[in-house]
């Protein structure tokens, strides 16, 4: 079992999920933008972030400690099928990311939702002072609390923390002690494009 996983997985098939292409692209996308970065200087092999999209009764989400998140096959996604009692049963033959409890929570949180975007951005351009007088624009709040990673309490933290007006989400100190210079955040959209173009926005948007 991964070190970086708080649930039981539960395997229930190695088949990989069907209809990845679009999650796929979704990956690509945000990983050129340096959103999904790859894990550097140190001997852990992964890289940020992970993206969903609801899949029947369950979600589709980008599994456990891949080394990039471009160009991702089938075999590189797991199906969760349900969550309960600490379990997260699963199709594929990767583990399901270490955050799928959070994705969980605000599926059932939000049932409007259809796809969910976490990526990793850099504190620069998250912290720094023009980007601060940008948040209100760009519909950018933070947790009020602390946010580590992996368990449901992900998930409530940042279910709470979304409004109306509120569209990206900082997860606060969330950050892997391997990669100290960029923190979590969540997007939610009624589509995957629209989740991803939003992370995006925002990217491009506190760079200006």
């Amino acid at each position: 079992m991964s070190d970086f996983i708080q649930f039981k997985p539960v395997q229930l098939s190695e088949a990989p999920p069907e209809d990845t292409v679009d999650i796929s692209a979704a990956s690509t996308r945000l990983a050129e933008c340096n959103l999904l970065s790859s894990y550097e200087g140190t001997s852990i092999t992964g890289s940020n972030g992970n993206v969903s999209k609801r899949q029947g009764g369950g979600f589709i989400i980008t599994g456990t400690q891949l080394p990039a998140k471009q160009n991702l096959g089938p075999e590189d996604f797991v199906h969760i099928e349900k969550c309960t009692d600490g379990e997260a049963h699963f199709h594929g033959s990767k583990l399901p990311s270490s955050e799928c409890l959070m994705h969980l929570h605000l599926f059932e949180s939000f049932p409007d939702i259809q796809a969910i975007v976490h990526v990793h951005e850099s504190n620069d351009l998250l912290y720094g002072e023009n980007s601060r007088a940008c948040w209100t624009d760009l519909g950018i709040v933070e947790t009020a609390e602390d946010v580590k990673g992996g368990t449901i309490a992900v998930g409530e933290a940042t279910a709470e923390a979304f409004t109306e007006e509120s569209l990206y989400v900082i997860l606060k100190n969330h950050r892997p002690d391997w990669d100290p210079d960029r923190t979590g955040a969540v997007v939610m959209g009624r589509t995957l494009e629209e989740a991803t173009e939003r992370a995006i926005a925002v990217h491009k948007g506190l760079k200006q």
